[in-house]
């Protein structure tokens, strides 16, 4: 905890000095974060230790791809977090800033005497694989497929979606992590997975029979397992089975 400035006047002149926050009149703390890339996280904590509000544009240093939300009007003797957008590469960033501070009759040019470490993970990413089942199969015989769902690096409380076509019942479904629920939309079955770190969701199907009691798939043609896993706008190709006449 930091601060280069404590002291001011009205006739604008200030003078400069390494005190502790609690004797500057504008103080930081510069933060160690964690953050997926395009996420909006604090970077930095700004304390008004003044009589009277501030305004403050906070500017990193040496590094582009934090871009922060100026300005930030600071209430006397309160905190402020500085909130950026980070979309650096995956990486450590060590980042130091500029703080311009104007109040009602002066203002303050600080450089903070720390860095704020930033670490980039590696962005969210969603595949699907088929485990076990025949991609070609005879048409009115019951088949089993089992395919997993996985997911790496997601956001907190992150949902997985997919669904199920009507032609298939679910057998069983496991999650390395997090919470699954199933609901039914006339014969198909979504699936909802909410997990907040790295896991796999393994789902097994089975042809299903058709309201008059008949074994799925009635007729020849393409089937989709599933139509795609989708999580934060990415999606995964759909598993697809071809029917043909027998069984």
């Amino acid at each position: 905890l930091n601060s280069d400035f404590n002291s001011y006047s009205a006739e604008r002149n200030h003078r400069h000095a390494v005190v502790m926050p609690e004797d500057a009149y504008i103080g930081y703390a510069c933060k160690r974060v964690s953050v997926k890339n395009n996420d909006l996280v604090a970077i930095l904590s700004l304390y008004n230790n003044m009589d009277e509000s501030i305004l403050a544009i906070v500017e990193p240093l040496n590094v582009s791809g934090i871009e922060i939300g100026n300005p930030f009007e600071i209430a006397p003797h309160s905190t402020g977090e500085i909130f950026a957008e980070v979309t650096l590469p995956p990486g450590t960033y060590y980042v130091g800033f500029l703080i311009t501070a104007t109040f009602q009759n002066g203002s303050a040019a600080i450089f903070t005497l720390c860095n704020s470490e930033i670490t980039v993970e590696t962005g969210t990413r969603i595949t699907k694989t088929l485990l076990s089942g025949n991609t070609t199969v005879f048409t009115n015989t019951r088949e089993r497929w089992t395919f997993v769902i996985s997911v790496e690096n997601p956001r907190e409380n992150s949902t997985v979606k997919d669904t199920i076509p009507g032609e298939f019942s679910i057998v069983s479904y496991s999650a390395s992590t997090g919470s699954v629920s199933i609901s039914n939309t006339g014969k198909a079955r979504h699936v909802l997975w909410t997990l907040s770190e790295t896991g796999n969701l393994t789902i097994t199907v089975e042809t299903s029979l058709n309201p008059a009691g008949k074994q799925e798939f009635t007729s020849p043609g393409d089937y989709y397992l599933n139509e795609g896993a989708e999580l934060d706008n990415i999606k995964t190709s759909p598993i697809i089975v071809h029917a043909i006449c027998g069984g």
